[in-house]
């Protein structure tokens, strides 16, 4: 008997099993949960990775492989690309998924009236039908990188065909999917303000790839990261996403698990002369920029959960050396203002603004002197309280730590720095704003919630200074970041940079697929940016993902974005059995 039970032990082991119910708190609200305008809204981009496939995805080294495609051929020119599909394949509805399908998406994406934020990335691109199962792309222009460009999610024509393009937002489509990835919809609970609550998700048995071990994914929508901690402390929820770092400690170690990762982000501060005048000039902009100390924020705000970032491309990124330009330096930032902008102190400052402020309510003063032309007294003492307001609004927006202000003649330097409304964010504005200070520039602070900045601030590039993180992705492909054409929305040119010499790095980048030489062409390009300065790089965040430990299988390290936490989700487990060893 005991031979029996050693030889059972070593022949036989803990296997994962099929079943179990995986919960998740999002913080968000899923929109247009549809690939062709997924990219603008997080949680969106989140259920679009389960639900749907490209043509290729990114494997768990960062590798670009096929999906659900097959193969593919690439002209040598570098302007023709030539894909066949998997045979077989299939919607969750049953449905086949052919080269229409295919062809239909890039076309959706191409047409102004549906709307969609990928238009550029697939300007000029012409698809052809070959057969049921090939598709042919011809580009304009040669990119080596294009086939990175066709890992966005395929939509079935035989359901979107039947849609009117300006209509593609109202569909219910957008929430109850047909897709072809490993995941498929279930079910949605909304509540009676039409938010949605929950959304849950089952295995796609239609699925080409490995079929997922977990019996359904549900997802849990809240307003906060405190909500979501709540839900894990109550065990109503298995997992938090990019939990920020100041509420990490209140999970406790005996039940969850902490992963601890990075995205190729630089989160920098994009300096927008359009909305600032002042900001054209390079002096201004370079004091800016050398008035920060960067290891002094991320201590402040981070701590150790993030590392210093002088350069458009990740800080992590093997092989790429960026020159130390423009590092933190006060007394420069200070001489180099001096230039111009003349010392002036508080009081003089409260006078200039005082005029200021007063000039902008002019027309209210001089109504309320007509209206009361029979009694002065009423007049006079409404003027009186209007100088009252306008003497304790600018006292209160004046700091105590600000020693000196600076103007040019009546022109008095200042800036609005814009900011996604997050504990991390406003804590890193405050900090910024303090080193400014010191130059002599008081900062305003704006804030926007994570939905406005897409819809309000970016598109419309309504800000001065904006703090903002961009992820490059796994091709490091900085053209969509700093060309001149990607000035203008959809295009994620931010700082509205043109630079003609600039432009052309960019462009022969896009034409190698020799690393080495891509990254050599890059630092070329960040030379010249740094010339310019027109961006203060700060930093790259680590983010974190708090998982129940009973969920088994989890292998989460650098990913391509945020939405790659899912990549091998097919592979995480709740239930297990015994089984022989093979």
């Amino acid at each position: 008997m005991a031979w029996g039970s050693v030889f059972v032990g070593r022949h036989t082991g803990i296997a994962p099993k099929n079943g179990g119910a995986y919960r998740e708190a999002l913080v968000g609200q899923p929109k247009f949960i549809n690939p062709i305008f997924s990219s603008i809204n997080d949680v969106d981009a989140d259920l679009v990775t389960l639900l749907y496939s490209g043509l290729f995805r990114y494997d768990t080294n960062q590798n670009l492989v096929p999906d659900i495609a097959e193969s593919f051929t690439v002209s040598p020119d570098l302007k023709t690309f030539t894909i066949t599909l998997r045979p077989a394949m299939r919607w969750s509805d049953s449905k086949s998924l052919t080269a229409n399908d295919v062809i239909f998406t890039i076309e959706t994406i191409q047409n102004p009236e549906v709307g969609s934020p990928l238009l550029p990335a697939f300007a000029g691109v012409k698809t052809t039908k070959v057969d049921e199962a090939t598709i042919k792309f011809t580009l304009t222009e040669p990119f080596a990188n294009f086939l990175n460009t066709l890992t966005v999610g395929i939509i079935p024509e035989h359901i979107w065909s039947e849609i009117n393009p300006t209509n593609f937002k109202l569909a219910k489509y957008n929430l109850q999917t047909i897709g072809s990835g490993p995941w498929k919809f279930e079910k949605m609970l909304k509540n009676e303000a039409g938010a949605v609550q929950s959304y849950t998700l089952s295995p796609n048995y239609n699925y080409y790839g490995k079929k997922p071990y977990l019996g359904s994914v549900e997802f849990k929508f809240l307003d906060s990261y405190n909500e979501a901690v709540g839900l894990l402390k109550s065990q109503t929820a298995d997992a938090v996403s990019f939990l920020p770092s100041n509420l990490k400690e209140k999970i406790g170690s005996k039940n969850f698990n902490l992963y601890k990762f990075l995205l190729p982000q630089t989160t920098a501060i994009f300096l927008n002369s359009d909305q600032k005048s002042e900001l054209k000039e390079l002096d201004l902009r370079r004091a800016l920029t050398m008035a920060i100390n960067r290891d002094q924020l991320i201590s402040d705000v981070y701590g150790t959960d993030a590392v210093s970032s002088d350069s458009p491309l990740p800080s992590f990124e093997a092989g790429y050396q960026a020159a130390k330009k423009n590092l933190y330096d006060e007394k420069a930032a200070n001489d180099l203002l001096d230039k111009k902008w003349k010392h002036i102190e508080p009081e003089n400052y409260f006078k200039l603004r005082q005029a200021e402020e007063l000039k902008n309510r002019q027309s209210e003063i001089d109504a309320t002197i007509a209206a009361n032309s029979s009694t002065p007294e009423v007049a006079s003492s409404t003027i009186k309280q209007i100088n009252s307001e306008v003497n304790q609004k600018i006292r209160a927006e004046m700091n105590s730590d600000q020693l000196f202000y600076r103007a040019d003649g009546n022109n008095i330097l200042e800036i609005e720095l814009t900011l996604v409304d997050n504990a991390e964010y406003i804590k890193a504005g405050d900090t910024i704003a303090s080193f400014w200070r010191k130059i002599g520039l008081p900062t305003t602070i704006h804030t926007v919630s994570a939905y406005q900045v897409n819809r309000e601030v970016i598109k419309t590039r309504s800000y001065q200074a904006l703090l903002y993180g961009e992820i490059t992705g796994a091709d490091l492909d900085l053209f969509p970041f700093w060309h001149s054409s990607q000035v203008d929305y959809p295009g994620l040119n931010l700082a509205r940079y043109i630079n003609r010499n600039a432009d052309k790095l960019l462009e022969d980048a896009r034409l190698t697929l020799d690393d080495s030489k891509r990254l050599k062409l890059y630092e070329q390009f960040q030379t010249i940016l740094e010339d310019d300065d027109p961006a203060i790089f700060l930093f790259t965040p680590y983010h974190y993902m708090a998982i129940a430990k009973n969920i088994k299988g989890v292998n989460l390290n650098t990913l391509v974005n945020s939405s790659d936490r899912y990549r091998e989700l097919n592979d995480w487990y709740i239930k297990t059995k015994w089984q022989w060893k093979k």
